[in-house]
């Protein structure tokens, strides 16, 4: 009887999905790993000509951080936040390279490694937003299936990732509302769970405390990237601290939100507190007024995605990229002191 992929991946210390690769001579495999294999199998008496079956397909998984169910395409293609941008950026780079693209939802468990390890038509994966299980990550490390995250880092773990200057956007908005006289700003930040959220606030208190300002207890509060939610603790916030002068949104839509509830508390934006947003989404130039925000290019970040995943998979070079894209501000009348705008 024959030995088992299983078995010689036992024995090789790799995954099932390795081996078959291997074995069916797929181009995507560092050499090392394919003379170990072959090695392995050689001694366990599997036969050469088993190996001569064609390859199978090449594809690459966009794994999208919300469900479990399956993503229908028309859905990401309708979307314009940061899935369908990188999606959209994605796509044609990996299908021309020869790759099929499938869209997948996931719960980010960390047994979904062993599944798409053992699948011999999955070559590769990109996580796309910015909420990312370690377990999962660094599952796949040891199963070593080519991925690259994009929209979150993972620190401490060292990944090929891609990332927005979440940091030094939030910085820049900071230093401008200050640059316009605002001393006393809050910020409303997305979820705590999500990275881009941990480093706006990194940015926030960064450029306080370069100027010497401390942030009061109260004006940092977290929310979900959505309208409701920054009018909901926009209304909360003017009840603790009704002497705000300006409020940072860690996303247009909440900016939105804020700005109704701006608007029924009686103020004016800006001249009774300034508002920006971040992101630049389309609709930020229509506000009203128009937003102030940080711009994120996340069709940039999906084409460098896929970049770096093909060179994963066909130049194996061993190192985790850690790539940061600029976020450049868009200075527009919802913060200026004379309704300016720069976009």
């Amino acid at each position: 009887m024959r030995p088992t992929v299983r078995q010689i991946a036992q024995q090789a210390n790799v995954s099932a999905a390795t081996v078959s690769r291997v074995l069916n001579d797929y181009p995507y495999v560092d050499e090392a790993t394919r003379t170990s294999v072959m090695r392995t199998a050689e001694a366990l008496g599997y036969p050469p000509k088993a190996a001569a079956r064609p390859a199978p397909a090449a594809k690459t998984i966009l794994l999208l951080a919300r469900t479990d169910d399956v993503l229908r395409e028309a859905e990401i293609f309708a979307s314009s936040g940061i899935e369908g941008s990188i999606h959209r950026a994605a796509q044609p780079i990996l299908e021309g390279h020869g790759f099929t693209v499938r869209l997948q939802r996931t719960r980010m468990d960390p047994h979904e490694a062993e599944i798409y390890a053992d699948d011999p038509s999955v070559n590769g994966l990109i996580f796309m937003g910015g909420i990312v299980n370690r377990e999962l990550i660094a599952a796949l490390q040891r199963v070593r299936l080519p991925f690259v995250v994009a929209g979150a880092h993972v620190n401490p773990l060292q990944v090929n990732c891609v990332i927005a200057d979440y940091l030094e956007g939030m910085a820049h908005i900071v230093e401008h509302l200050l640059a316009t006289g605002r001393r006393r700003i809050a910020l409303i930040n997305g979820p705590c769970t999500t990275t881009s959220s941990e480093e706006k606030e990194k940015g926030f208190r960064l450029a306080l405390a370069q100027r010497g300002i401390s942030d009061a207890p109260g004006t940092i509060n977290c929310g979900d990237f959505e309208a409701g939610s920054g009018y909901q603790i926009t209304q909360q916030l003017l009840a603790q601290r009704a002497d705000v002068e300006a409020i940072a949104y860690a996303s247009d839509s909440m900016a939105i939100g804020g700005i109704s509830a701006l608007r029924e508390s009686g103020r004016r934006v800006p001249d009774d507190v300034a508002v920006t947003g971040f992101y630049d989404y389309d609709f930020a130039r229509f506000t009203d007024p128009p937003l102030t925000t940080a711009r994120v290019d996340f069709q940039a970040m999906g084409a460098i995605a896929a970049r770096r995943l093909w060179m994963l998979m066909n130049e194996p070079d061993g190192q985790a990229w850690t790539i940061v894209t600029p976020c450049p501000l868009v200075v527009r009348a919802s913060s200026s002191l004379n309704g300016h705008s720069t976009n």
